[in-house]
This record gives C-alpha cells, sequence and structure tokens, in this order.
C-alpha cells in the first residue's frame, strides 16, 4: 500500500512540476533540468525509504539519482541524439532506474542490504520495465501539447504509469527491517555461525569518540574522504584513504579484522559506499561518527591538520 500512495505521491509532484514548466514558461537549461530531477527523485527516494522504514535515509539517495539521471540526459544528447525529446530521455531514465537499484540495495537498506546479485535482477526489471512504460508515454507527457490545452489529469495518469514499474520492482518483497526482526523473535536449536557483517547501526557521537582520544585509548579511525579535504582538517588521529582507492589499498587499513574501525566522511554516502569494501576486506566492527566530517565542524570539536 505505501508503494502505491507513493506511486501516486510521485505522479502528482512530476504533473505539478509540469504546470510550473509550462505556465511559467521556465527555459529548458542544464541548471534547469539538473534541479528539476534533483528535486523529483528526491520526493521518489523518499517513497522508497518509507517503504522500507527509513524515510529521512532515502531522500538524498533520491537526489543522487536524480542528478545522476539529468548529467545522463545531457551527456547523451551530445553523444547519441542531439533531440530535446529524443532517445536520450529513455536512455537516461533507464540510467536512473540503475542508479536507484544501487542506492536502494546497498546503501538504504543497510545493515539488512541486498546481495548484489538480487540488486542486479531488481536494477534490470526496473530499468527494462520502466524504461518502456516511460517510451510508451513520452509523447503524452513531453510531447507537443494538443490544440486545446494539456489535461492535467491524464499527465497524472501517465506519470503514474512511467513510475509504477520501476518502484514496484525495487520496492515488493519482504520489508528487510521487518525480515530481521522475524530471524530475531524465531526459534532455533542451533546456534548461527558468526557471520563477520557491517553494524551499520553502531555509531559514536563526536563528543564521545574527541573524549576517548584524550583519554588516550588506541584507535583506529578512517577518513574516507578526498586528499584535499582531509589536508583541510580531520579528526585527531585519523588516516585518510579516499573512499575510491579503498578496494585496491584495504591492507593499508588500520587495525585487524576484529578490531573497531571508527569511520566518517563529509556527510554519510561515502562512508556507507567504503563498509562495503570493507566489509569484503574481513572488517566486521564498523562504527560510524554520527554525523561525519560535518556534524564535528558543527559541534566546534578540535581539529588537526
Amino acid at each position: 500500500m505505501k508503494t502505491i500512495i507513493g506511486i501516486a505521491t510521485i505522479a502528482a509532484v512530476a504533473t505539478a512540476a509540469d504546470a510550473i514548466w509550462y505556465t511559467f514558461g521556465i527555459q529548458h537549461t542544464i541548471v534547469a533540468g539538473v534541479v528539476h530531477g534533483a528535486l523529483l527523485l528526491t520526493v521518489v527516494g523518499g517513497v522508497l525509504g518509507s517503504s522500507s522504514g527509513r524515510l529521512a535515509k532515502g531522500f538524498p539517495i533520491g537526489a543522487i539519482a536524480g542528478i545522476g539521471g539529468a548529467a545522463s540526459y545531457y551527456v547523451l544528447i551530445l553523444l547519441m541524439d542531439g533531440r530535446t525529446y529524443g532517445s536520450a530521455i529513455p536512455a537516461a531514465w533507464v540510467s536512473m532506474w540503475l542508479i536507484l537499484a544501487a542506492l536502494d540495495g546497498r546503501w538504504l537498506r543497510a545493515p539488512e542490504q541486498r546481495r548484489w546479485a538480487a540488486i542486479g535482477v531488481r536494477a534490470l526489471a526496473a530499468a527494462v520495465f520502466g524504461g518502456l512504460a516511460f517510451y510508451l508515454v513520452m509523447t503524452v507527457l513531453w510531447g507537443r501539447p494538443p490544440v486545446d490545452g494539456r489535461n492535467y489529469f491524464v499527465q497524472f495518469l501517465a506519470w503514474a504509469f512511467a513510475w509504477a514499474p520501476g518502484l514496484l520492482a525495487l520496492t515488493v518483497g519482504a520489508n528487510p527491517t521487518a525480515t530481521s526482526a522475524l530471524r530475531q523473535e524465531a526459534p532455533t536449536t542451533t546456534p548461527p555461525t558468526p557471520a563477520r557483517t557491517v553494524d551499520t547501526s553502531t555509531a559514536t557521537t563526536g563528543a564521545e569518540l574527541l573524549t576517548r582520544i584524550d583519554r588516550g585509548d588506541a584507535l583506529h579511525i578512517l577518513d574516507v574522504r578526498f586528499e584535499w579535504e582531509f589536508a583541510g582538517g580531520h579528526v585527531p588521529g585519523a588516516m585518510n584513504i579516499p573512499f575510491t582507492q579503498l578496494p585496491s589499498r584495504i591492507a593499508e587499513v588500520p587495525g585487524t579484522g576484529d578490531d573497531e574501525l571508527i569511520l566518517y566522511c563529509g556527510h554519510g554516502p561515502r562512508a556507507y559506499m567504503a563498509a562495503a569494501a570493507l566489509q569484503h576486506g574481513g572488517r566486521s566492527r564498523i562504527v560510524y561518527l554520527t554525523g561525519h566530517w560535518a556534524g564535528w565542524q558543527a559541534a566546534g570539536l578540535r581539529i588537526e591538520r
């Protein structure tokens, strides 16, 4: 039911956005297109987040997918089809679903992350069926308006038809939070085999971490921002390995597999992606810094350069 309500909400927002574009004659520029994509997809991310019980966490993945989808559209215009309403639109729509599926499966649903194989299946279904649905109604949504003007109820129905397949492909199935609860309540006769997983629910505040640093505790702190960000200031005692380099530099991560590793980036997304690489590298005790570097700075805590 949440997904159905979400589809209707997205269709309503998309229809309202179209009305604003057409009523006020907004010029189609790259900036306007990217902003439109980011705002609309933020709503989509909220729907995905609501379906998994993580509403607030869904908003940023939608914005990222919106920016990525819009950017891919403008790149595709240069590479394959220079028409404003040509084949670059459905192609960008497909790329948007691929981005959403990856972020939904690995970031939004953490710690109950979907396996990459499952993400691939859902991404393919969302991209193919979502892309086909959008292609079928594209001329209704963005084609030449009828002589008697646009019918925004038809516009709403067309948007609902376009969004439904992709959203259903990503949300149909067990709620990971509920599934986790059922696993915890289910009686077992044999103790489960311990598995190395990233505990994304574990976090420490900046104040708590600074207290431990000042106390002289043996800590392993990893900053996965880019080098220039790290050089501008970081948590005292932190080591820097940019998240893009982490898979090839996993051996340089401080500590051993069973040691606590305190992880942070600028705001959160890069740390969550880095956690996947760390998990594959055998790190099982990952602790996120609450608020990450932005929160550390906002709290006025001591920094090191």
